[in-house]
């Protein structure tokens, strides 16, 4: 099956990358440079012949739709300052983070099109990181501000919850399960976990779990944050100390497993979808990283394939 690598812009690359991913040996082989786009960092998904990336072009920054058996861009959309960080499709409707704009950007996919249909002014330098589905709701990280904001899409965007952290926190990624009855969320800045018992627009804190208990908090800052597909295992990824954090879930999150993710600044990182292996993106040593887990407890067993992509930070398989 093919992957999907998003890049910085690099003396050795830029834009987005394709790979093929055996999914019965977990072996990573044939990187291509797809899409040569300046910002290129951000990709997902829409269908099986077209991918949703962020770019930058002189009039602007934005999305595109960059369809992969033609190897080109068949519609774009412009309207911000920065490249977004973060980029999301969701039922004919785009989404994106832009950390530096501090502005969440909903556009319409429509007769083969990207429109504008919101731009969501969250706060100046609200660093906002992720946009997650909740329902009606969107719920933006915001990691310079201290605080998650909620808006409802039903009612023209409007902020409808504020969760606030103490400052220093850095709220980034977070991930709900399936039931939407919880929700896991890693701060960048303190290098927690948090966990909630979710009701609807109730959020309720049930753990707060320090990713570090004995290292130096300086230089480490904590990344990607995903769920296995059974639901019984969270993965957590950290730069500065370039690690893989494993936890089960089982009646009370715990720390299972903290491993070297084989690499430097580890961005982001994606399970298989049957829980057998984990590619890891490592920005800093251009490598992707695929390793073995183990079945049973979801730890990381040893690496089983590397290729090299220059500036990797985010990832997504077909």
């Amino acid at each position: 099956m093919k992957g999907y690598i998003g890049t910085y812009n690099s003396e050795h690359g830029k834009g987005i990358y394709s790979f093929d991913f055996d999914k019965r040996t977990g072996g990573l082989s044939n990187a291509e440079q797809l899409f040569p786009v300046d910002g290129g960092k951000c990709v997902t998904t829409i269908d099986e012949n077209n991918l949703l990336i962020t770019l930058d072009k002189p009039e602007g920054s934005g999305v595109a739709i960059a369809n992969i058996p033609d190897k080109k861009l068949t519609t774009e959309s412009l309207y911000e300052e920065n490249t977004p960080c973060f980029v999301d499709y969701v039922d004919g409707m785009a989404y994106t983070a832009n950390y530096h704009d501090g502005v969440v950007m909903v556009y319409e996919h429509i007769h083969g099109k990207l429109i504008a249909r919101k731009c969501i002014e969250v706060a100046k330098k609200a660093g906002c990181h992720q946009v997650i589905q909740h329902g009606r709701y969107i719920i933006v990280p915001c990691l310079l501000i201290d605080e998650v904001r909620i808006y409802d899409g039903f009612r023209d965007y409007i902020l409808v919850k504020t969760i606030s952290f103490e400052k220093g926190t850095g709220p980034r990624h977070g991930v709900f399960n399936k039931a939407h009855n919880k929700l896991y969320l890693v701060s960048e800045l303190s290098n927690e976990l948090f966990v909630y018992d979710v009701d609807g627009l109730e959020f309720t804190e049930v753990q707060r779990i320090p990713l570090f208990q004995n290292a130096k908090m300086e230089g480490i800052s904590s990344a990607a944050i995903r769920l296995n597909n059974t639901e019984d295992k969270l993965y957590i990824s950290s730069r500065g100390i370039d690690i893989i954090s494993v936890f089960d879930l089982d009646d009370k999150v715990k720390l299972l497993q903290q491993i070297s993710c084989g690499g430097e600044h580890p961005r982001d990182f994606i399970l298989s979808k049957d829980n057998t292996y984990l590619l890891v993106v490592n920005r800093d040593s251009c490598d992707v990283i695929s390793w073995l887990l183990d079945k049973t407890s979801g730890k990381l067993l040893s690496v089983v394939s590397e290729l090299t992509v220059p500036k990797g930070i985010g990832i997504v398989l077909e």
